[in-house]
């Protein structure tokens, strides 16, 4: 606590937090009833995230109506925000109490041109931190004078300066960096805020928060965080103690429930790489009406979640005069040079227009700046009016339409809303003419466990890891952790919105799925008994379905390849998979779920990281044929009668071999499965068809453009006397499965399911050479490892 026992000031504890690596996020939320208030401030400090509170204000007291909303309360009215100058002093400091403390500060946010009300209103409660501006809660939110809101604001921030309780430190957060909230390019925000938080310390704040809200291209985004990180180190006076915020996108907000989860996830995501301290968090409901308490806290939790998984913050380097700073300083140095009171240089930089901001239709706006949204999708100037700045839209662009208005201002909705395409299997049927299959380099024998790939000579990149230390500490690693992170999440949110129950499963047991080609599983001394750890949890899938139809794992697996494969780039000892299983289903059931996991998976990464995957080297048109949706379909007979032709030698009554697959794969733009291998080539699971006999209703994914297998699976033999055969034909001894046996025996549902390699997943998606580049602590056969 800081002197008399006051809470520790805004300011301090988001300083105290980012000292220790942690994302301070925060709600927009306001509510009139005093009850509810409190509630969504307990509820804030109590999410699992490091928070702060708000108290969001209502619109009558915004725009001084304070008898309107006097009114409201009379007549039991509900009201957006919380009623901070009309509620009795006594009621909202009743409403703090126990909750406004060292450990949780509270911020009133509000939207007002005149917040002398509202700044004794919060000062007489006991709190000291506010935001807002005399531009950014001016031009963009009413008609009044900018003058008028100048000479307000600062009275406001005197008396916020002056009349707070001893020991504390006011702070007061700009809401420069957002104006309209979307097609403003970045340089202009930049400036704003950073003139309104000079401005704020001209009339005596000491504490302040520099406000940027996330635009449309991430690493424009990341620039102007940076940039307004360099910007505030040069220009605020030494005393100031100041931090950046970034808003969550505050356009036109996606309306889907995946679509606003991703976009916030991005934002946390772009805080933590560009060095915010803080996030403004916005939830699922956004576009639709005022969040819930519970909307909030889930979204609170999201952004820590993401946040923690984030990059982390890379020192600057020599390109620290980006385009963004280089922009937002010639618009300071601008202002500046107008008049050392900047009262009176801010209203003259919009009486000549050396600040326009584009579409603002306030009248003391010149009105002669444009903005579009680049081919790139960094935001562009068109025009620019009186600024000292020029356009760096391209010449020959069209001139902005209302269409075109429109277009741009739902951009980012549409970006992140656009849904997977739907029905992937109706297009399973295989085109009139053949068509030729994908890549991929990595084929055994497949119990169901995470594909390991062919042993064909490999892509460019080296074939072993380096130290751990090292590789743990490549940009390529972490790129490739956060689509690692997107896939997962992804995969989750698919399975779960499909009805499908997350078990974790089991690490070790009497018995393991029997392995592959060469590959063995390892044995633990449980208790005096030998275990195995897990190559595969397929039989316990099966165990589970009386309780779990629709189940699915993130399993854990370890194999024992031979050393031989240690430099194939397509084995490794340790690896996951997305382990799904579907009671009373057919194959075309799982088949079905396997499509759409690829494809929404597929469409959510490049959806939601764009900028990670082109880091990595892949383009849109990589993932043209997955997102769409298409799979084509061949049986094992005619994949061999295909490799027979190419003058592979293929065995017809064996699994593909690693370099068939291979070739097979390489010849293909689309995934595509290989059903109906023959009996003898797979696990004593893969049920026979009987309509067929020798043929196993059994099939594998293959991904295209050379990456391989990501999928096995099958219909299930659920017959106990099938079973016990089937085992003896395989050479197994049923006495090793007797825990098994005796389920089977009592009876397992008929099922159908299939294994999805995670590895092979995130290798396929950043398009790199080797497993081992997508695994954190990657083992490879034969090479001793931490």
């Amino acid at each position: 606590m800081t002197a008399a026992g006051a809470p520790r000031p805004f300011g301090a504890f988001v300083a105290a937090s980012a000292a220790t690596g942690r994302l301070v996020v925060q709600p927009r939320m306001g509510f009139g009833d005093p009850g509810a208030m409190r509630t969504g401030l307990e509820r804030t400090r109590a999410a699992t995230a490091t928070t702060v509170g708000t108290l969001t204000i209502d619109s009558y007291t915004r725009v001084g109506d304070l008898a309107g909303a006097r009114g409201a309360l009379a007549e039991g009215a509900g009201l957006n925000g919380y009623p901070i100058a009309t509620h009795p002093l006594a009621v909202t400091r009743a409403l703090l109490d126990g909750v406004h403390d060292d450990g949780f500060p509270v911020q009133v946010r509000h939207g007002s041109a005149r917040p002398q009300a509202i700044v004794r209103a919060l000062v007489a409660a006991g709190l000291d931190a506010t935001e807002g501006g005399p531009v950014s809660y001016c031009l963009p939110y009413g008609r009044t004078p900018l003058r008028d809101s100048v000479a307000a604001w600062a009275e406001g921030c005197e008396l916020l300066a002056t009349s707070a309780r001893p020991g504390s430190v006011p702070h007061l957060e700009s809401f420069g960096g957002c104006l309209l909230g979307q097609l403003c390019p970045p340089g202009l925000l930049v400036a704003t805020s950073l003139l309104e938080c000079l401005f704020f310390a001209q009339h005596g704040v000491r504490s302040v928060s520099l406000s940027y809200a996330q635009q449309t291209d991430p690493g424009q985004d990341e620039e102007a965080i940076r940039a307004l990180r360099r910007l505030a180190a040069e220009f605020l006076p030494s005393g100031v103690d100041h931090h950046v915020v970034l808003y969550t996108y505050m356009g036109v907000y996606p309306r889907t429930d995946h679509g606003a989860t991703r976009l916030l996830e991005a934002s946390a995501r772009l805080a933590v790489r560009a060095g915010a301290d803080r996030l403004l968090v916005k939830t699922t409901a956004e576009s639709r009406r005022i969040p819930t308490v519970d909307e909030n806290v889930r979204a609170l939790e999201t952004a820590a979640a993401a946040a923690a998984l984030a990059h982390p913050l890379l020192p600057p380097g020599r390109d620290d005069d980006s385009e963004v700073y280089t922009e937002a300083r010639t618009l300071i140095e601008a202002v500046l040079g107008l008049h050392p009171d900047l009262a009176h240089a801010l209203t003259t930089a919009f009486e000549r227009g050396l600040l326009d901001v584009p579409f603002c239709l306030h009248p003391d706006n010149a009105g002669r700046s444009r903005s579009v949204i680049g081919a790139d999708g960094r935001l562009r100037w068109s025009e620019t009016g009186a600024m000292p700045i020029r356009p760096d839209a391209p010449a020959d662009l069209a001139p902005l339409t209302a269409d075109g208005l429109l277009t741009a201002l739902y951009h980012m909705a549409e970006r992140y809303d656009r849904p997977p395409t739907p029905d992937p299997v109706p297009a399973y049927g295989r085109p009139a003419t053949a068509r030729a299959f994908p890549p991929n380099p990595h084929h055994r024998h497949r119990h169901e466990q995470e594909p390991v790939m062919d042993h064909a000579p490999q892509p460019a990149g080296p074939a072993l890891p380096p130290p751990l230390g090292e590789h743990l500490r490549s940009p390529q690693l972490r790129a490739a952790m956060l689509v690692q992170q997107e896939a997962l999440g992804a995969a989750r949110a698919f399975l779960r919105q499909s009805g499908f129950t997350e078990l974790l499963p089991p690490l070790v047991g009497p018995v393991t799925d029997p392995g592959g080609r060469g590959a063995k599983a390892l044995d633990v001394d449980y208790y005096g008994r030998p275990y195995k750890l897990m190559t595969s949890a397929i039989l316990y899938k099966q165990a589970s379905l009386h309780g779990f139809p629709k189940l699915f794992y993130i399993a854990p697996n370890v194999r024992v390849e031979p050393e031989e494969t240690a430099t194939t780039g397509r084995h490794l000892v340790e690896f996951h998979q997305i382990d799904v299983e579907i009671a009373d289903a057919s194959r075309e059931d799982a088949q079905e779920v396997a499509a759409g996991l690829l494809t929404h998976v597929s469409e959510h990464v490049w959806t939601a990281i764009p900028d990670v995957l082109a880091e990595l080297g892949r383009q849109e048109r990589d993932f043209a044929d997955v997102r769409s949706g298409k799979f084509d379909v061949c049986t094992h007979q005619e994949a061999v009668a295909r490799l027979l032709t190419a003058g592979h030698s293929q065995s017809p009554d064996s699994e593909i071999d690693w370099t068939g697959e291979r070739l097979l794969s390489l010849e293909s733009d689309r995934p595509f499965f290989i059903n109906d291998y023959p009996k003898g080539s797979r696990g004593f699971y893969d049920r026979e068809d009987p309509e067929r006999p020798g043929v196993l209703r059994n099939f594998d994914l293959i991904a295209p453009h050379g990456y391989g297998e990501l999928v096995s699976g099958s219909e299930r033999e659920s017959d106990y006397a099938t079973i016990v055969t089937r085992m003896r034909e395989s050479g197994e001894n049923p006495a090793k499965y007797a825990w098994y046996l005796k389920e089977a025996r009592e009876g397992i549902p008929a099922s159908a399911g299939f294994g999805m390699g995670l590895q092979r997943l995130v290798r396929f998606l950043t398009g790199l050479d080797s497993l081992w580049q997508v695994s954190a602590y990657p083992k490879l056969p034969g090479v001793i490892a931490p």
